[in-house]
């Protein structure tokens, strides 16, 4: 079992760990706070007890939005309206939502329905960051 230790933290910092215990900042929102945990144990899952490399913590990140949405969540959702608005319905942050767009195969898309309107702002950012990339 993982301590978690609620503090506060310098402004922008939603949590870390020490490879044993997490600590977040007091200030977090719900769906900050689930994502944070979920990051760090991923973290400790690892054995990272220090700031990681850059490639390291993308690694990290998708597989945090990964876990927390799965294809069958994603396809469950109202996709119209603002990345914020589907973030906050799927109970997850707006970051970790990007992140889970930018790790979407074509197949895993067209399995969570994100094919079946153009419009919808999760599949407009995943057609950017393929652009960018």
């Amino acid at each position: 079992m993982v301590q978690v230790v609620t503090k506060r933290l310098p402004d922008g910092v939603h949590g870390y760990t020490d490879g044993v215990v997490i600590f977040v900042d007091d200030r977090l929102t719900a769906e900050q706070l689930l994502c944070t945990l979920v990051h760090e144990r991923i973290h400790i899952e690892r054995g990272h007890s220090t700031r990681q490399l850059e490639a390291d913590e993308m690694a990290v990140r998708y597989e945090t939005a990964r876990r927390l949405l799965p294809l069958d969540r994603i396809g469950s959702c109202n996709k119209s309206g603002k990345l914020s608005d589907i973030a906050r319905e799927l109970g997850v942050t707006k970051r970790v939502l990007m992140d889970r767009a930018a790790t979407l195969t074509d197949s895993q898309a067209s399995q969570a329905g994100c094919w079946e309107c153009q419009a919808c702002p999760v599949i407009r950012m995943r057609a950017e960051l393929m652009i960018a990339a």
